[in-house]
């Protein structure tokens, strides 16, 4: 526990988003699996896919169900199966936890929902397409309007949000969504916090996000590339790569979270785009806890995940700050040890307080 609190005695049902596959390597899953360690006298219902477990979550207080449920992003938006209403319907639970705001669970039960969510599709982040042809954010904010609180991942991320509303709902509507829709910054676990950076480094620029367009691999590539004109020292890492690349010096290789982790600390630096959803960044937050210093494309959002963050605003500056992290021995330890120490700050969140206090 991060406090001292007397213990919920609560069943909870978990509503998941799962959107990568293995599941055991979503985001989601490590999110949950926080929140779930860091509060007692809670039971746990999570539904999961048909044939598929999650092991990490296989605890004394998780009850995992299979259900017909998809992991694809943009099924699991559409698609709400049949099995999870089912659950819905039992009433066997407290509060309803849920991650996804594009299923209307409010119409199958009468408990509390408490939400928390980390994508909203919006006309930033998510055009339309042969699998999409609307944008499903209506919706999402309809059926946010029954939560108790709907929490999300930035400040940047809430103005976005509620600009797309102002141009679809009446200004009381907005009200509301402002007053249900409550920022909470994502914490890391501080096990996993280095003393410092290391000295030793290989030149390996690392991407460990998902090489998706909203999450900046496409820019990220063509920066890379004009980079290359000026230096090829050095490799790229995109652990979550799963498509042919023509670039040989882009790795690809997985590992265990554990090894992945330890790999961090001994690559140059990090890089993270833009992101069109101003959402948190768990890759970023990976690296910064090993030592590995973060260079940040300008957005406001990260600055709330490191209010120092080490920025970068066109090729000119990206060239010069990726030099010296390259170079430059004593600038990478100062940039490893501010991200460290933003590292130390973000444990410090208090997303799971305010967990406990709605789940009370």
């Amino acid at each position: 526990m991060f406090w001292d609190s007397p213990e919920i005695n609560k069943t909870i049902l978990i509503i998941p988003n799962y959107t990568f596959s293995p599941i055991e390597k979503d985001s989601f899953v490590d999110v949950i699996y926080q929140h779930i360690k860091s509060l007692d006298g809670i039971q746990w219902i999570l539904p999961v896919p048909m044939n598929e477990g999650i092991s990490k979550l296989n605890l004394p207080n998780v009850t995992q169900v299979q259900c017909n449920i998809s992991g694809n992003k943009v099924w699991m938006r559409t698609l709400f199966p049949e099995d999870v209403i089912k659950l819905l319907k039992k009433n066997n639970y407290d509060y309803v936890y849920s991650h996804l705001t594009d299923w209307d669970i409010c119409r199958y039960t009468n408990k509390p929902v408490i939400g928390y969510s980390h994508w909203w599709e919006m006309k930033e982040c998510n055009g339309t397409s042969w699998l999409n042809y609307t944008l499903n954010l209506p919706h999402e904010l309809i059926n946010v309007l029954n939560y108790n609180v709907c929490y999300l991942n930035t400040h940047h991320q809430k103005r976005l949000v509620l600009d797309n509303a102002k141009e679809i709902f009446t200004d009381s509507i907005v009200s509301k969504l402002d007053s249900i829709l409550e920022v909470m910054h994502l914490s890391v676990n501080k096990e996993n916090i280095v003393e410092k950076p290391s000295e030793e480094f290989e030149k390996v620029i690392v991407f460990n996000h998902r090489t998706q367009k909203y999450k900046g691999w496409d820019r990220f590539v063509e920066l890379i590339e004009k980079y290359r004109n000026h230096r090829t020292d050095f490799k790229v890492w995109a652990p979550l790569l799963d498509k042919p690349t023509e670039h040989s010096w882009i790795d690809s290789t997985k590992y265990p979270k554990e090894q992945y982790l330890q790999l961090l600390s001994k690559c140059a630096a990090g890089v993270q785009p833009k992101q069109t959803h101003a959402g948190w960044s768990v890759s970023a937050t990976d690296c910064m806890m090993r030592g590995l210093p973060m260079l940040f494309e300008e957005q406001d959002c990260y600055y709330e995940i490191d209010e120092n963050a080490n920025t970068y605003k066109g090729y000119k500056v990206f060239e010069e700050k990726m030099d010296r992290l390259l170079d430059d021995v004593e600038y990478r330890m100062e940039c490893g040890i501010k991200g460290i120490e933003a590292s130390h700050r973000l444990t410090q969140n208090d997303g799971i307080k305010k967990l406990q206090k709605k789940f009370a």
